[in-house]
């Protein structure tokens, strides 16, 4: 079978700590064209290169995930009115990611209230945010031993197949919780 590239969406998304006890989200998406291409709607022909290009930062609170603050910035898109749209992000402010934010993300940006591209982005920032979590209390720090979360894994149940309700790693965190009641009592 023959193929040609003919489009490539990159998302690089990258967690922070910061000396303010917070979690700094960065996410950046590229949407290239990789041949001569007419914009439909536009009755123009463009050259190959980039059409979209977003970025996003996101501050968020620890352990609640709450979102302090969210900027967008689109160096490339295919006409400038479709950065009328990046300051919509600020709706997120106050928002916490939890079980049913990739809902509220959604309906917040869904059909003409935002951009796809914007919308993708930050469903794979609020991913990338809980794993950044939990690699901040995870994380082995010089001259303390391991620290185990004292959050209950929530935000992971049903995230993947071995975090499924009834999985194992749902389980052994039951099991770690019920033996550490057990211990205090």
């Amino acid at each position: 079978m023959k193929k040609e590239l003919i489009h490539s969406r990159k998302i690089i998304v990258n967690c922070y700590e910061t000396d303010t006890e917070r979690l700094l989200v960065e996410g950046f998406l590229t949407d290239e064209r990789l041949f001569p291409y007419i914009i439909h709607a536009l009755r123009e022909q463009r050259e190959p290169g980039l059409m979209h290009h977003v970025e996003l930062t996101m501050e968020l609170t620890i352990p609640q995930l709450k979102i302090v603050s969210i900027t967008a910035e689109m160096p490339v898109v295919p006409d400038a009115e479709c950065r009328d749209i990046k300051n919509s992000v600020q709706r997120l402010e106050g928002h916490c990611i939890r079980p049913g934010f990739t809902s509220e993300a959604r309906e917040l940006f869904g059909k003409a209230a935002g951009c796809l591209h914007l919308t993708n982005l930050i469903l794979a920032m609020s991913s990338a945010a809980v794993q950044g979590l939990w690699s901040y209390l995870s994380r082995v720090r010089e001259g303390a031993g391991p620290s185990f979360p004292a959050t209950d894994g929530s935000m992971l149940i049903d995230s993947c197949h071995m975090w499924r309700k009834e999985g194992p790693f749902v389980d052994k965190i039951r099991k770690h919780k019920i033996a550490q009641s057990e211990k205090r009592s």
